[in-house]
C-alpha cells in the first residue's frame, strides 16, 4: 500500500485547490496553512519573521484554511486515512489561537471541513461527534484513484505482486 501514501501525498493538495477554487472563489486562500506557535527555543536569537520560517517544518499545517469574511473554514482533505481528518480537525482548530500568522483572525468562528470521495456512514457519524462536517466532492481523477484502493487486494493483483517477488527474488534482489 505504500503506492496509496504517495499517491495521497501529490494528490490531496491539487483536490483541495480545485475544490476551494470552486467553491470559495472570492476569498484568500492560505494553503498548507502552518499552525500552532513557534516551538520554545527553536529560533531564539531571530526576528519573528525568520523564526517563523525556521520553525515552519515542526509546525502542524492544515490543508487549506480558506479566509471567508465572517468564519475562518479549515479544510482538510482524505483520500483514505479518514480518521486522520477527523482528529487532526479539531487540534488545528484550537491551534489558530497560538498561530501568529493568524492573530488577526483569531476572533472569527471556525468552521472545519473533511473533504471526501464518497459519502461514507461511519465518517459522518464520527464527524458530527467532533463537529466537523463532511463534504463529498469527488472529480473524477480523485474517483479514479480512490477506486484503485480496491484493487490491490484483487486476486490478480496479489499474484501480480507474487510473481514480481518471484522473479526478483531469482534474479538476487530479493
Amino acid at each position: 500500500m505504500a503506492g496509496h501514501t504517495k499517491l495521497r501525498r501529490e494528490i490531496e493538495p491539487r483536490w483541495v485547490a480545485e475544490y476551494c477554487k470552486t467553491h470559495y472563489p472570492n476569498y484568500p486562500v492560505r494553503y498548507r496553512c502552518p499552525l500552532g506557535p513557534v516551538p520554545p527555543g527553536l529560533a531564539e536569537g531571530f526576528p519573528p519573521e525568520k523564526a517563523l520560517r525556521i520553525a515552519r517544518p515542526w509546525r502542524p499545517e492544515v490543508d487549506a484554511l480558506v479566509i471567508a469574511p465572517r468564519e475562518l473554514i479549515l479544510v482538510e482533505a482524505k483520500v483514505f486515512k479518514y480518521m486522520d481528518g477527523l482528529s487532526k480537525l479539531p487540534v488545528y482548530r484550537d491551534l489558530v489561537d497560538s498561530t501568529p500568522e493568524l492573530e488577526q483572525y483569531r476572533k472569527l468562528p471556525r468552521r472545519m471541513q473533511l473533504l471526501l470521495p464518497a459519502k461514507l456512514d461511519w465518517v459522518e457519524t464520527a464527524a458530527k461527534a467532533v463537529g466537523v462536517e463532511t463534504v463529498v466532492w469527488c472529480p473524477d481523477w480523485v474517483r479514479a484513484v480512490w477506486e484503485e484502493r480496491d484493487k490491490y487486494w484483487t486476486k490478480e493483483a496479489v499474484q501480480a505482486r507474487e510473481e514480481r517477488k518471484r522473479i526478483l527474488k531469482a534474479i538476487g534482489y530479493a
